[in-house]
């Protein structure tokens, strides 16, 4: 790897008006640093019924929660990643997604994605911690801990609820090697679909297939 022309690779956050996010807002940032840690969680409920007499309860797959990711930003205006200054501007930006807009009457919906990450959904809470100030009380270094939730649209949401039906779903066996923009070309002749294919699938990292994983094909209008 050719150390001067390669770029480093950023978090970066893109703002929709719409669950579908097929209508960009204009509004993106990009972290100056990296996070370090990323966690997420997927939860599936399973309530628990005794019955009398019974010694233990049962507990019955009732369906999944939506998926949630949380991650820890360094913003830093102490000159050592960039220009020194005020970090007011970069923060007053993140915040907008997760601020009320008149427009859409409720904050933007996110697309969070670095490298084989990517996530789709609102912020819950963004929750900021200052480290540092200059003379005049101007943020020099905080942190800011972003929660993110899946939000899907009701067509995704019916996608996954009936992905058993054999008349509506096929499955495909992953084989290895295989990557999910080729598995959508060779299904659907258009690699562009891998994002349906993820969603139906609740792929975290598209790009994380495992030899013998079984994948839901969901019909797409266009196919």
């Amino acid at each position: 790897m050719n150390l001067l022309t390669s770029q480093l690779t950023k978090l970066t956050l893109e703002a929709y008006e719409d669950v579908q996010q097929t209508k960009p807002v204009g509004l993106v940032w990009a972290t100056q640093l990296n996070p370090t840690e990323l966690t997420f969680s997927r939860k599936n409920t399973y309530p628990e019924t005794k019955a009398a007499g019974a010694d233990k309860p049962e507990s019955a797959y009732t369906g999944g929660e939506p998926d949630e990711a949380s991650l820890e930003l360094l913003l830093d205006g102490t000159g050592v990643v960039d220009e020194p200054g005020s970090i007011k501007g970069r923060l007053d930006g993140l915040l907008k997604f997760a601020s009320y807009h008149g427009e859409e009457h409720q904050p933007y919906y996110v697309h969070a994605h670095w490298g084989p990450f990517t996530f789709r959904g609102v912020i819950t809470s963004a929750d900021v911690t200052y480290k540092l100030f200059d003379r005049g009380g101007e943020p020099l270094r905080a942190t800011v801990k972003l929660s993110l939730k899946e939000v899907l649209s009701r067509e995704e949401i019916a996608a996954i609820e009936k992905r058993s039906s054999p008349d509506l779903f096929q499955t495909w066996l992953v084989r290895d090697g295989e990557r999910l923009d080729a598995i959508a070309a060779q299904v659907y002749g258009d690699a562009a679909y891998w994002r349906p294919l993820a969603r139906a699938n609740r792929l975290a990292n598209p790009r994380g297939l495992v030899t013998g994983q079984v994948l839901v094909l969901p019909p797409v209008a266009a196919r």
